[in-house]
């Protein structure tokens, strides 16, 4: 092994020309398995002395051998020692945890669309609760999903409620951010939810899932 081997000097390669005429062309450059063998004075005898000479006149394959000296002397020097195979195997499990857990989640964001306002429409009020005279009705389309939500007025205050249609919703929360700061409600088994009672105001509400974030902005509670 290189450990153990006594240390070895690069050939020191003369640049003058050779009268024999046996130099190998600089177009023919010495592979890299000979380079090798030089390095570590191994090989034949005539083999060794065909290629110094081509290194007398090639000064790409005498920079490859130098590169190739210094890097068996780093090798020689090289007192670490390999760790044990379990330590080795905790290790890369630890990295694979930690890579995955960084892995950038794939969220997808949606901003909801307004495509229904009971208070500009005449149609009737649909969806999970029926439309009482104080209630007004709205529907958002985000994507492949609706947002059908309530808001009724509960004496100075409002209280928005609604319901996800078109997706699964397990897990996911509410909130809602505006002048009165922000609060959150949970959602049911059938994607409904309703917020405490809130001051009239602008308000952004936000539907929060484990794989998709639906913003409706510019939520107006007013009269």
């Amino acid at each position: 092994m290189l450990g153990g081997a006594a240390p070895r000097s690069t050939p020191v390669i003369s640049r003058h020309p050779r009268p024999d005429g046996e130099n190998m062309t600089t177009s023919e450059h010495i592979p890299f398995a000979q380079l090798a063998d030089l390095a570590e004075s191994r090989g034949p005898a005539n083999e060794r002395t065909r290629v110094l000479a081509h290194l007398e006149s090639c000064s790409k394959c005498t920079h490859e051998l130098e590169r190739l000296g210094r890097v068996l002397e780093l090798l020689r020097s090289d007192e670490t020692i390999d760790p044990p195979r379990a330590v080795l195997a905790q290790a890369l499990r630890i990295f694979d945890a930690r890579q995955q857990s960084s892995a950038p989640s794939l969220l997808q964001r949606v901003v909801a669309a307004l495509s229904f306002d009971s208070s500009m429409n005449l149609a009737p009020a649909f969806g999970v609760r029926s439309g009482q005279v104080a209630t007004r009705q709205l529907i958002y389309s985000a994507g492949e999903s609706d947002i059908d939500l309530r808001i009724s007025a509960q004496g100075d205050e409002w209280v928005v409620a609604g319901q996800l249609l078109g997706r699964e919703c397990d897990g996911g929360r509410v909130e809602i951010e505006g002048t009165s700061g922000l609060a959150v409600a949970g959602v049911n088994e059938l994607c409904e939810f309703t917020l405490p009672p809130l001051p009239p105001g602008s308000y952004t509400l936000r539907l929060l899932f484990r794989d998709a974030e639906v913003e409706i902005p510019n939520l107006e509670l007013s009269i």
